[in-house]
């Protein structure tokens, strides 16, 4: 609450959802001060974190010992995973998943280019 006072935003990955304290942390978090990030390569959201039943969108993964063109590697954490993040916050607050990506890319062009 003290940060949301000061006007910041917030930014969470999939190591914020880990525990159900912090799920009920980030469900206070106002969708117009929220920014989502994977932390990738690291961070990624587990089958045994608090949020993974929110998860619905999962890929195909090889050991790095057996890697395959155009599948993860098992274990690691990539840029294409922030869906996963943005599924968790949606299912949590039940709201429309593109609806809150819009609000995210809005904060995130306030932060990053607020001259647009």
């Amino acid at each position: 609450k003290n940060i949301i006072d000061l006007d910041l935003f917030i930014g969470i990955n999939g190591c914020s959802l880990k525990l159900q304290e912090n799920l009920d942390v980030v469900d206070t978090i106002p969708l117009d001060k929220l920014m989502i990030e994977t932390d990738a390569p690291y961070c990624g959201i587990r089958p045994t974190h608090a949020s993974f039943s929110h998860v619905k969108t999962k890929w195909q993964e090889k050991d790095k010992k057996k890697y395959v063109d155009n599948l993860m590697v098992k274990g690691r954490n990539e840029p294409c995973c922030i869906i996963q993040v943005l599924e968790v916050i949606c299912g949590r607050r039940n709201i429309d998943l593109h609806e809150a990506a819009e609000q995210i890319y809005k904060n995130t062009k306030e932060v990053f280019f607020p001259e647009e």
